[in-house]
This record gives structure tokens, sequence and C-alpha cells, in this order.
């Protein structure tokens, strides 16, 4: 019975393109990865440095913001390649989803997967460096949905004109990680970039409204859907940008807008 249920959720509703993808065919070693995070992050990690002097990582920062760099750049300049913008529009664009191009852009996804989970090397530079306050709800949720939505789209989707929503967030990934390659510099500039921190955060919650507006327009049936839990993950991914979007906007308001408050009482 348990065998032909996951049988079912598995293998004959997943897409069988990436059915034997390594760490997409099972769902576990997603599972692991996530547990083995969120155990370093929250209880292993913070324990093992708390009576150790933090870390300075400062090389080791250096290269890991350089690698988000070029890979984001890699991947934005991927899904331009195969037809963003050129052969695919914005509006309700058409599927062909066993087209070259079609097919070479989910062998990129799949290692935009992997991008992803090299993402949550983020945190534990955090937790390394006693920054523990940064790892927030809000940045482990963020890391730990962008991994399990990046999954059930590979497991079960494969539609191309999804890929709009990876372009957008590489293109995001790539403006942070830029400005954190710069602010890891030093002092001076730090001071020199801190201004552009507030916008970096409004342009991903315009990044989130993009999306929401965008996959909104699959409801409308003359957009053609093939697989069968594009509904269903489309509705699930709204609501987790939704809850982006609030969290965001928390963080936003607490973070600038307190700050704008101390300088005005200053002035």
């Amino acid at each position: 019975m348990i065998e032909e249920i996951y049988n079912y959720l598995f293998v004959e509703l997943s897409a069988p393109l990436s059915r034997e993808w390594p760490l997409i065919s099972s769902p576990f070693p997603l599972m692991l990865i996530i547990s083995g995070y969120l155990y370093f992050v929250l209880y292993a990690g913070p324990r093992y440095m708390e009576d150790r002097p933090p870390y300075k990582l400062r090389i080791f920062i250096s290269l890991y913001d350089l690698i988000q760099i070029l890979a984001n750049l890699w991947m934005v300049q991927e899904h331009i390649s195969f037809g963003w913008f050129s052969k695919y529009g914005i509006i309700c664009p058409e599927s062909s989803p066993d087209s070259p191009n079609a097919l070479k852009m989910f062998n990129s996804l799949w290692w935009l997967f992997l991008l992803k989970i090299f993402d949550l090397v983020e945190t534990c530079i955090f937790v390394l460096r006693k920054k523990q306050n940064q790892v927030s709800n809000l940045h482990v949720y963020h890391h730990v949905s962008n991994i399990f939505f990046g999954w059930l789209y590979l497991k079960y989707i494969l539609d191309e004109r999804a890929t709009l929503i990876s372009l957008l967030n590489c293109a995001i990934h790539l403006i942070m990680y830029m400005y954190y390659f710069v602010s890891a510099r030093g002092p001076k500039y730090q001071q020199m970039i801190t201004p552009l921190k507030p916008f970096i955060t409004r342009i991903q919650m315009v990044q989130f409204l993009a999306m929401i507006i965008y996959v909104l327009q699959f409801l409308n049936p003359a957009c053609q859907i093939q697989a069968k839990f594009y509904l269903v993950v489309g509705a699930m991914f709204i609501v987790n940008l939704l809850i982006f979007l609030y969290l965001f906007y928390d963080f936003y308001k607490k973070s600038y807008n307190n700050i704008s408050k101390e300088k005005n009482n200053k002035d």
C-alpha cells in the first residue's frame, strides 16, 4: 500500500524527463539536506560556537560572493540565450517543452537547483561568525522554500514558460551578491554603498509582485497547461510569494523606516 502511494506520487505523477535525475528522482535527498541545514543553523552550529570566538572567513566570504555573481550571471545569460525576450514573451507564451531550447533550459535549471542548495552556505557563514541574529525566520524560510519549490518544479512541472521566474530571481541575486562582494571589501566601501541597501529590498519586493502577476495569468484557460500539478504548485507558489512579500515588507519597515525616524529625530 505504502509502496503504491509512493510510486503514484513520486513516479507516475512526475515529469518523465527528470524522473531519474540526481536529487530529483526521490524526495529523500531533499528532506535530508533541509533537515541537516535546519539542525546545523538552529541547534548544532550555535551550540558549537557558544564558547568559541567568531571565525572571520573574509577570504571564504569573498570567494563565495564571487561564485554567486558568476553563477547567477551565467544563469541570466543562459535564460536569455534559450529564448527569453526573443522566442518567449511574458503574456501567456505558447509552450513547447520538447523543443531543443526548452530541453537545454531544463538541464540548466538542474544546475540552478544545485546553486540554491549552495545558497545554504550563507546561513552557515552567519552561524560560524556568531551572527545568529541574521539567522532570522525570513532568512531560513526564504532559503528552504526556494529549494522546495525548485524541486517541485523539476519533479512535476518542467514548463519552460515558468523559467521567467528563475530568470528574475537570478537577476536579483546577481545584484545582491555584487552588493555583498563590494561591501566585503571593507568599511570604506560599506559606507559608500549602504544607501543602496533599502533599494535592494525594494526590488526584491517588486520581483515578488511581478512573479505573482505572471503566474496568475495561467489561470486563464487560453494558456495551455500540460503539467498535471501546474495549478496546484502554482497556487502554492503564489501563497509562498505572498508570505515573502509580507516578511520582506515587515523587514523593510523595521529596518529602514526606523533608521529614517532616528535620522529625522537627530535633525
